[in-house]
C-alpha cells in the first residue's frame, strides 16, 4: 500500500481509494482500477480544466505567454526535424495547440496541420477549431483513433495525459502506429519525486490526484514502458512542478479545487503570482543542482513503421 485517501479536490464520491506499489516492479496504480463506465463521474462538472472558478484553472496572458515560450522550446529542443502535422491528444480548450501551430509554423510556406483528438467537444472548441485552422477528432486513445492517419503526423504531444488512462500500454501502441517514421511523442506526466513529493507523499501530495490518477510513474518506469511499446528515447527530464506543489499544500489544510473559499490560505491558487514564482525558483534552482522535481517529460521516437503499414 502506497496511500489510502479521499477525493481531497472535488469529493466526487465518499470514501478513500488505495494506491499500491507492484511487488516486482514497484510501479503505482490505483486499486482497484474503475470501470469503464465509472470513469466518467469521476471528473465532476467543477472540475478545473472546464471551471473558471477553480483555484488552479489556468488562463490569461501569463499562461499564454508561457505555453508560447513552451512551444518554442520544443521548436528548439526537436532541431532540423521536419515538423508537418502536429496531434494534441486530450487538448482542453485548443489554446496550447493554437500557440503551437503558430510557433511550428513559422517561416513554413503552408501553416501546419494541427489536430486535437479527445472524447467530445463542445460548440465553443469547434467554433474556436474552424476560425483558427485546427480540426477536432473525436476518439480514445485507449481504443480507438482510427480517424489519425497511420504513419501521418510528426509531432503527438500527451500533455498530463498518461497517468488518467486505464491502459497505458495499450494507449502507447495505437499512438505509435500513427507516427510518422522518425516521428516523435511528447509526454509529461507526474513524477514519484521531487521535495513536494517527499513532504506529502504519506498522504496529501497533489501528484497522486486521487482518484483520477490511474498510474504514477518514475522517470525511470515511464522510459521502460515507452521502450516496451515500440519507442526509442530520445531526452528525458523534469520541469518545475507548481501546480503539484500549491494543490499539496491545499490538500493538507483542507481546501478543494472547485473554488475558492474565504480562508486565509485560499491565497495559494495559481493566479497568485508570488506563490507561483516561490514554488517555480524552489525547483527551478533544486533541478539546477541536479534534483529531480514532481514533473518529468520524456521525448520519444517512433523506430521503425509498424508492420504492415506504410508511412
Amino acid at each position: 500500500m502506497v496511500v489510502c485517501a479521499p477525493d481531497f479536490e472535488y469529493r466526487c464520491q465518499a470514501g478513500e481509494w488505495s494506491l499500491v506499489a507492484c511487488n516486482a516492479c514497484g510501479h503505482v496504480s490505483i486499486h482497484p482500477m474503475p470501470q469503464v463506465a465509472e470513469v466518467p463521474a469521476l471528473y465532476p462538472s467543477g472540475y478545473y480544466t472546464v471551471n473558471p472558478r477553480s483555484p488552479i484553472y489556468m488562463e490569461g496572458p501569463v499562461v499564454e505567454g508561457k505555453m508560447v515560450k513552451d512551444a518554442e522550446r520544443l521548436r528548439q529542443n526537436l532541431g532540423a526535424r521536419e515538423i508537418r502535422s502536429i496531434v494534441d491528444i486530450g487538448g482542453g480548450n485548443l489554446t496550447r495547440l493554437i500557440k503551437l501551430r503558430e510557433v511550428f509554423s513559422r517561416g513554413r510556406p503552408e501553416p501546419v496541420e494541427a489536430i486535437c483528438l479527445d472524447f467530445q467537444f463542445d460548440a465553443a472548441a469547434l467554433k474556436l477549431a474552424d476560425s483558427s485552422g485546427l480540426r477536432c477528432v473525436t476518439g480514445n486513445v485507449e481504443t480507438d483513433i482510427s480517424a489519425l492517419r497511420d504513419g501521418g503526423h510528426d509531432l503527438i504531444i500527451m500533455r498530463q495525459l498518461i497517468e488518467h488512462l486505464r491502459d497505458p500500454r495499450a494507449a502507447l501502441r495505437l499512438v505509435e502506429r500513427k507516427l510518422s517514421p522518425g516521428g516523435v511523442l511528447v509526454i509529461d506526466s507526474p513524477n514519484r519525486g521531487g521535495w513536494d513529493y517527499w513532504l506529502f507523499r504519506r498522504r496529501y501530495w497533489g501528484g497522486y490526484h486521487i482518484p483520477r490518477h490511474f498510474h504514477l510513474f518514475t522517470l525511470e518506469s515511464l522510459a521502460q514502458i515507452l521502450r516496451e511499446s515500440g519507442y526509442a528515447i530520445e531526452r528525458q527530464g523534469c520541469t518545475p512542478s507548481i501546480a503539484f506543489w500549491i494543490i499539496s499544500f491545499r490538500n493538507a489544510l483542507g481546501l478543494n479545487s472547485i473554488e475558492r473559499g474565504k480562508s486565509f490560505w485560499e491565497l495559494l491558487n495559481l493566479k497568485n503570482l508570488p506563490a507561483v514564482g516561490a514554488f517555480y525558483v524552489l525547483d527551478l534552482v533544486w533541478s539546477k543542482l541536479g534534483g529531480r522535481t514532481s514533473n518529468q517529460f520524456v521525448f520519444a521516437r517512433r523506430t521503425e513503421p509498424t508492420a504492415g503499414h506504410s508511412p
